[in-house]
């Protein structure tokens, strides 16, 4: 059977990381999990409670008596890490807040593979980039519109003209 025994501060530091904003709710589970077994509640009886299984309670129980609060934080999640960290996506930030040019994806994923060695698709990091909050618009595809060919846009003009003139 195991018995946790709280000290006036330790009860204070467990309310305070219990009702802390952005606290994971299995964190918070099993915070409680300390809290009813310092309270005098049996291991059964706190599984019942929460819904959660016996063994489940004995194994955070068994990690604050040893660890303290520290035994209670997630652990990281087994796998591959990820190909983008969180500074790359600021740097790509930074890139489209500093500069005045328009960044299409495919030359965001162009300048990460260069600048920062990371290498991804140009549909993830579109992904990544609105995860976070970033809105662009799409370019278009031409500025041939911008480029005035100055004799061609006379014969244009003269063309338009003779079609105006009446029993042309």
């Amino acid at each position: 059977m195991f018995r946790v025994s709280l000290s006036e501060g330790e009860q204070a530091e467990l309310r305070r990381r219990a009702h802390e904003p952005g606290v994971r709710p299995a964190v918070r589970d099993r915070l409680e999990m300390v809290r009813l077994s310092a309270v005098g509640w049996s291991v059964p009886h706190i599984a019942q409670h929460l819904g959660a299984h016996e063994q489940t309670v004995r194994r955070y129980v068994k990690a604050y008596l040893v660890q303290g609060f520290a035994g209670l934080a997630p652990r990281p999640h087994s796998g591959r890490p990820p190909r983008v960290l969180v500074a790359d996506l600021e740097a790509v930030e930074r890139l489209l807040d500093e500069t005045d040019r328009t960044w299409t994806a495919p030359q965001l994923v162009a300048w990460l593979e260069a600048e920062r060695g990371v290498q991804l698709c140009r549909d993830h990091l579109g992904r990544l980039l609105r995860r976070r909050g970033f809105r662009w618009k799409r370019t278009k595809q031409s500025v041939a519109h911008k480029r005035r060919d100055p004799k061609l846009f006379q014969t244009a003009e003269q063309e338009l003209a003779a079609l105006k003139k009446p029993g042309a």
